[in-house]
């Protein structure tokens, strides 16, 4: 492989990180996930109200050591991404030519969840997942193949960060179950695999012992989130939702990569040749069909057997090996152009998903995209003194749509109460809340009243709070304005008893 060929490969994947990082400084705001990752951060404990802790340990890291500006988030999701690009390529290798693994990396940048939907998140814990999922496979497939206790020790690592990141990596550790027990059987009876088993239980047993200490805390989110009689499910769903939450599931997984199956089409007429290959290799191929399906397709069986929501967005970690298994069963034979081919398609695309962007992002009206807190804040910090007499502004709880925006951008920085369904919040101290006051925030007011409840355990229960409406206003380019609001009351300090 010339090494011009790869210089092009790395120059695309940076150009492609930097782009997509700079055009998402058009937002007045970084996304609900990355404000709360920065929170969970600040906690620095060893799990979360949600998810494990590694994605809130990287973000609030590296947001207060770059200066606390919106613009680390933009570089470390697409950091995470850039990984996983170098991961998927070195992982293609094992299986095809250079050129053909290049491109089956980079074929996933015009993928919908590499392009719209990191407009819209920045960084969660989704993004950490779409790096370390190809560096599992890898790192898996290298040790099998070459069986190295350095192999399986790194292995075990990388592992264990999966499940520091998201919980849902337990689905690709099925996948690799499946290709053990079906194709290299002998590793049960090496040390390898137990070494590197070993290895993991070491990396997360912090963790472990977090969960077992707060009752599976982070739990009470997934229990929450994939509820189906939650959220006001139309009664239609309640009936049929074994059905219609897991097939929406897989439909979402196709249809995010129809924009790569498109790219390989194209490449394909330009080669003037694509097959079936007839050359596969046993193991190679159920390695590469389990790594690409059986994640996808456990995560609907579950949802159908359970009866449970599930979430398009859930997939997005799992297509990573889409361009793998299209270069692998459906090859093109490449000439001398199909590489460069193939390359001027993927920045025509890119070019084209970050103009669809631009123009998207000037003329939504979305307060997810752009959150007046210039105006808000200071606003806030006057209702705070005079209805406190100029008390600290120390917490801020209720609906997370609009927690987090006054802990990271108002100039105080009251804590963020995290989210607990009603739990009691093993991060503050209820007392201190009491004494010290609190803003609580609402979508309506049942919202509020009930993120009352939740928060501020220890007030009486004849306790009377008024309930206020903020209201506030967010126009795009074209002059189009569109009217939100929200509620909030002020509990003031008031000695505890």
């Amino acid at each position: 492989m010339e090494w011009t060929k790869k210089r092009v490969f790395y120059l695309f994947l940076f150009i492609n990180a930097l782009c997509w990082s700079l055009i998402q400084l058009l937002r007045n705001v970084i996304s609900i996930d990355a404000l709360e990752a920065i929170s969970w951060g600040e906690l620095i404990d060893f799990g979360t109200n949600k998810h494990p802790p590694l994605s809130g340990w990287l973000m609030g890291g590296f947001y207060n050591l770059f200066g606390q500006n919106d613009v680390v988030a933009y570089f470390l999701g697409q950091a995470c991404l850039l990984i996983g690009f170098i991961f998927i390529y070195k992982l293609a290798k094992f299986f095809m030519d250079d050129e053909k693994a290049m491109c089956a990396s980079m074929i996933l940048s015009s993928c919908y969840y590499y392009t719209y939907i990191i407009f819209i998140d920045n960084f969660n814990c989704n993004f950490l997942s779409m790096a370390i999922w190809p560096m599992i496979g890898y790192n898996f497939y290298k040790s099998v193949k070459e069986n190295k206790v350095c192999d399986w020790i790194l292995f075990g690592i990388v592992s264990g960060l999966g499940v520091l990141a998201k919980y849902q990596v337990i689905f690709l550790f099925f996948a690799l179950f499946l290709y053990l027990l079906f194709c290299d059987r002998k590793q049960f009876k090496q040390k390898g695999m137990y070494i590197s088993i070993i290895t993991g239980l070491i990396v997360i047993l912090p963790h472990i012992l977090y969960l077992i200490n707060t009752d599976f805390f982070s739990f009470i989110y997934m229990a929450e989130r994939t509820e189906i009689g939650s959220h006001n499910t139309p009664k239609i769903l309640l009936q049929f939702g074994r059905i219609v939450f897991p097939v929406k599931f897989l439909l979402d997984q196709i249809l995010s990569v129809t924009t790569c199956i498109v790219v390989y089409l194209f490449l394909a007429l330009q080669a003037k040749n694509i097959t079936i290959n007839k050359n596969i290799k046993k193991s190679e191929s159920i390695f590469i069909l389990l790594i690409s399906f059986a994640p996808i397709l456990a995560q609907g069986c579950m949802a159908a057997i359970e009866n449970n929501r599930i979430m398009g967005i859930w997939g997005s970690i799992m297509v990573a090996f889409t361009g793998i298994f299209l270069f692998y069963f459906f090859p093109v034979k490449f000439n001398k152009d199909t590489f460069k081919y193939f390359v001027k398609w993927s920045y025509s695309l890119m070019v084209a998903w970050l103009i669809g962007m631009l123009i998207f992002s000037q003329l939504q009206v979305k307060r997810t995209l752009s959150y007046p807190y210039q105006q808000i804040m200071p606003e806030f910090n006057k209702i705070w003194d005079i209805q406190t007499k100029n008390a600290d502004f120390k917490y801020v709880g209720g609906h997370i749509d609009y927690v987090f925006q006054f802990h990271v951008y108002n100039n105080r920085h009251p804590r963020a109460i995290l989210e607990t369904f009603g739990y009691k919040n093993p991060w503050i101290n209820h007392q201190d809340v009491i004494e010290s006051g609190i803003l609580v925030v609402g979508k309506s007011e049942e919202d509020l009243k009930s993120k009352v409840k939740d928060i501020v355990i220890l007030l009486p229960e004849d306790y009377k709070y008024k309930i206020n409406r903020y209201d506030f206003e967010i126009s795009n380019i074209a002059g189009r304005i569109k009217k939100y609001k929200f509620y909030y009351t002020i509990i003031p300090p008031r000695k505890y008893k």
